[in-house]
């Protein structure tokens, strides 16, 4: 009897890990890589006009592209560092970092995520797939991670599509023209991420291209959101075979930066890269033999590029950025305006603070560029004439809303490490 009863119990433990796997399986098969188109929509549908306008931004990544290219060439060795601020929002009422199914991710499994995006950038992943030796190139953009928020929340999970204002309400971005910010959480849907899309919103001889003067709601939402569990690599929260290698990042840190999905989110559609094959649709599949994949547009065969980072490929097959990707990704940088700024100051070797403040007067909105090195934190405090302080000391500030000051001559200082610098502005 007992016998029985020891084979019965095997037999239950045997049955249950079975299913265990089985269950793995299709939550593998059901889990959606990308929600950026989606989040995009749900975005032109709140301004239908940035549909026209991000027509525009498809011309003017293509003329500075033809018009650029040979200085493109020439620039190839020289590196964007973008500092990162990971915000970690949680809803581990005890603050304890780190371990099993803990939304507050442990300090490793985010710098593993640093770390796979400058792998993947610099084109020094590892992976050899069919097109990899001949296609894929070193990016030229690299990450530096920066500082990692923390915040609770009660909120069991976010929608990827419409919950960005919701995430940086608990957690608020960092300056958008000066880091990439990366809120990391539970999702909803079986999304594993998304990204805030660059548009056209303004075209002057100042800002030509991807404008930032999108209103204030758009650009405190500009970065990316990743669910924690397919953040980073190898770590302990993450269960999935598929996507375990922090390729979720890299991808919509492509679309962060201006890139679209090989397929160009249709049927046999385009991503305006000349060298990746045009593709039928995605590479959907939990096949981590990376089994080659073959479409059928416009009567021509071509051998898909699972291997491309903007593809839905398991982590484990993808490791290709083009030139043509590097080349638009370049584009993006140039033109706009927040990502222009971030890559002007990641240019600055200067080991001393500086500060710009403008439109000096101001009556509205009191502008600033900060930079400080190796990109620390900096505290802005401001003062009247009087010397006394008329705001609250506020961390990596970049903007003053002044309509309330009484008009008159005031003092903005900027503190960083040990060092501090103080502009003047009017108020009219």
């Amino acid at each position: 009897m007992k016998n029985r009863s020891s084979r019965f119990l095997l037999t239950l433990i045997l049955v249950a890990g079975l299913f265990s796997v089985l269950r793995a399986q299709v939550l593998d098969s059901q889990l959606i890589r990308c929600a950026e188109v989606e989040r995009d929509s749900f975005r032109l549908l709140k301004k239908p006009s940035l549909i026209n306008k991000r027509v525009a931004s498809e011309e003017a990544i293509r003329n500075y592209i033809q018009q650029n290219r040979s200085n493109l060439r020439t620039s190839a060795d020289d590196i964007v560092t973008i500092p990162v601020v990971v915000h970690v929002v949680h809803d581990r009422s005890s603050g304890a970092v780190g371990g099993a199914a803990n939304s507050n991710i442990s300090d490793a499994q985010i710098q593993s995520q640093i770390d796979v995006l400058n792998e993947d950038y610099g084109n020094i992943s590892g992976y050899r797939g069919f097109y990899t030796d001949s296609l894929a190139v070193d990016t030229g953009i690299r990450f530096k991670l920066v500082t990692i928020t923390r915040d609770y929340d009660a909120t069991a999970q976010f929608s990827p599509i419409t919950d960005a204002e919701k995430l940086t309400t608990i957690a608020p971005a960092w300056a958008t023209n000066r880091y990439l910010n990366i809120w990391v959480c539970r999702l909803t849907d079986r999304y594993l991420g998304t990204s805030q899309f660059p548009v056209v919103t303004e075209i002057t001889d100042r800002t030509a291209g991807l404008a930032t003067a999108e209103d204030e709601e758009d650009a405190s939402t500009d970065g990316v959101i990743i669910d924690y569990r397919y953040f980073g690599r190898d770590a302990e929260v993450i269960t999935t075979k598929i996507y375990n290698l922090g390729r979720t990042t890299t991808h919509e840190v492509g679309h962060w930066l201006g890139l679209i999905h090989i397929w160009g989110d249709k049927t046999c559609g385009t991503d305006y890269c000349d060298d990746t094959p045009t593709a039928n649709t995605k590479n959907e599949t939990t096949d981590i033999s990376c089994s080659p994949v073959f479409s059928n547009c416009h009567g021509v065969r071509t051998r898909n590029m699972i291997e491309n980072y903007m593809d839905y490929s398991p982590d484990l097959c993808m490791s290709i950025f083009t030139n043509d990707q590097k080349e638009r990704m370049h584009a993006v940088l140039a033109l706009s305006p927040r990502r222009a700024k971030l890559a002007e100051f990641s240019r600055i070797t200067t080991d001393n603070l500086l500060v710009e403040v403008y439109p000096n007067p101001v009556s509205g909105t009191l502008f600033t560029n900060v930079f400080t090195p190796n990109f620390e934190t900096f505290t802005v405090s401001v003062f009247n004439v009087r010397g006394q302080k008329v705001t609250d000391d506020a961390v990596n500030r970049t903007s003053l809303d002044v309509k309330s000051f009484p008009s008159g001559l005031y003092f903005f200082k900027v503190t960083s490490g040990n060092q501090s610098l103080t502009k003047r502005f009017v108020v009219r």
